[in-house]
């Protein structure tokens, strides 16, 4: 193991340690504002099945949607795992 990885491993050690005691030690009130004063805005139609029918109805975007974000990332994955070529040089 050469110097750089065990910084790393050192670096990497402290980092972990000190988010453990940062959440051991602070408080997060997540639920403080969660309170039942909230003003609750009414809805002429049903949401939950409106939604519904349109996903359903047209599902075709949704799986148009996921091949994007699918070939995206394989030409990302390529991109980053390709193998560099070095110039010949020419004397």
């Amino acid at each position: 193991m050469d110097k750089i990885e065990a910084a790393g491993i050192i670096i990497s050690l402290i980092v972990i340690l000190a988010t453990l005691i940062l959440i051991s030690q602070a408080s997060f009130p997540a639920f403080t504002y969660a309170t039942e004063d909230w003003i609750k805005i009414g809805t002429s139609e049903d949401v939950g099945l409106g939604t519904a029918n349109f996903i359903w109805n047209y599902r075709f975007l949704d799986l148009v949607a996921q091949a994007v974000v699918l070939f995206g990332a394989a030409v990302g994955c390529l991109a980053i795992l390709r193998e560099e070529k070095e110039e010949e040089k020419h004397a």
